[in-house]
């Protein structure tokens, strides 16, 4: 169910559900004569962040007011498609990793209109990283911002760990063998979530991306390197072997319900993202967790996956004021004062 700030403040527990926002949050938002635009977003667990983010911003744009919505990450891209097809997204619309690439690409060979505006000279991405304004940023022509980026690779629990005298593995085979012993001492050794096919997908990326590296990645894309190369298929096949470690029910367990397994400490390890831990905490603030990379098939070999969360653009089917207004709130986003926050509160900033 969606996350909304504005329903949260509804009813017979509005005034209960206003105090938790702050004084400051409930001045700025209720000032008249504010423009209020919407922002969607995909990470339920990340509202009580987004307000305090968000908070910062009415505070310095007093003119502006956001009604934040999340929802889940599974439901998000079938719902903004269903929102573009009938010309009522969000105003600060947040597009997928990609799209803005591809949406740009297809424009220019078929023609329509792009569904996000024009922000070149409006929003400031000099300080952004390399991959950050190359998500954004299509031949000179900025779109938008990150959010914020993040890492994937293996959480485990510390405890679980050291009470099991087991290290951090660094090859496949030392996954097989940890995954065994934690088995072997009555331990779930992995959480995964397969029913909406998140875990999996990330897991496939990271054990492929320990055998490619940079390079073969290169090599991948200009047709020198096939996914049907023995060791990638391998690394494919990595997934079917170690499906005796997963918990029992794994193929119905999805992303959200895996996470808060994981997090109160009933399985070992899970494919996890920097931006995770946030609702590891949330879920479990006494959690005492680690991070390691994707063991590769030999040791040396080894990666993380990097990416970016929901870009964050301006809808072409607002009205003028909004737009004026989503503009403002997404060229503060990609600051170093709003990034800082980012880091602080839910993920890696990409400035």
């Amino acid at each position: 169910m969606a996350v909304n700030r504005r329903r949260l403040l509804a009813g017979a527990g509005g005034l209960a559900a206003a105090a938790a926002f702050g004084p400051a949050r409930l001045a700025v938002a209720a000032q008249e004569g504010a423009v209020t635009i919407t922002m969607w977003g995909n990470h339920p667990e990340w509202r009580d962040p987004m307000e305090e983010i968000l908070a910062a911003f009415e505070e310095s744009h007093p003119g502006v007011a956001v009604e934040f919505t999340a929802f889940p990450a599974n439901d998000y891209p079938a719902r903004l498609q269903t929102a573009k097809a009938g010309e009522a997204p969000s105003d600060a619309m947040g597009e997928l990793e990609g799209s803005i690439i591809t949406q740009v690409r297809a424009q220019a060979e078929s023609g329509g209109e792009l569904p996000f505006i024009d922000l070149t000279g409006k929003v400031d991405i000099s300080g952004l990283t390399g991959p950050a304004r190359g998500q954004v940023e299509v031949d000179g022509v900025v779109y938008g911002t990150p959010l914020a980026s993040y890492t994937v690779g293996l959480a485990y629990q510390k405890a679980i760990f050291a009470e099991n005298g087991v290290t951090p593995p660094t090859t496949w085979q030392e996954l097989r063998d940890t995954a065994r012993a934690l088995q072997d001492a009555g331990v779930t050794p992995i959480v995964l979530g397969a029913r909406d096919g998140i875990h999996p997908y990330f897991m496939y990326i990271g054990l492929v991306s320990s055998v490619l590296g940079p390079d073969g990645f290169d090599d991948l894309r200009s047709g020198e390197r096939s996914l049907t190369d023995p060791d990638l298929v391998e690394a494919a096949q990595l997934l079917l072997d170690l499906q005796e470690f997963y918990q029992p029910g794994f193929q119905a367990t999805d992303y959200v319900t895996a996470k808060a397994i994981f997090a109160n400490g009933q399985g070992a390890m899970e494919v996890a993202g920097t931006a995770d831990f946030t609702g590891f905490r949330q879920v479990n603030p006494e959690a005492d967790l680690g991070f390691l990379a994707w063991p590769g098939p030999e040791a040396g070999m080894y990666a993380t996956t990097t990416g970016m969360e929901l870009l964050y653009t301006v809808s072409r089917f607002a009205a003028p004021e909004q737009q004026a207004a989503a503009t403002q709130l997404v060229a503060w986003l990609a600051t170093v004062e709003a990034q800082q926050l980012v880091s602080d509160l839910i993920a890696l900033p990409v400035h």
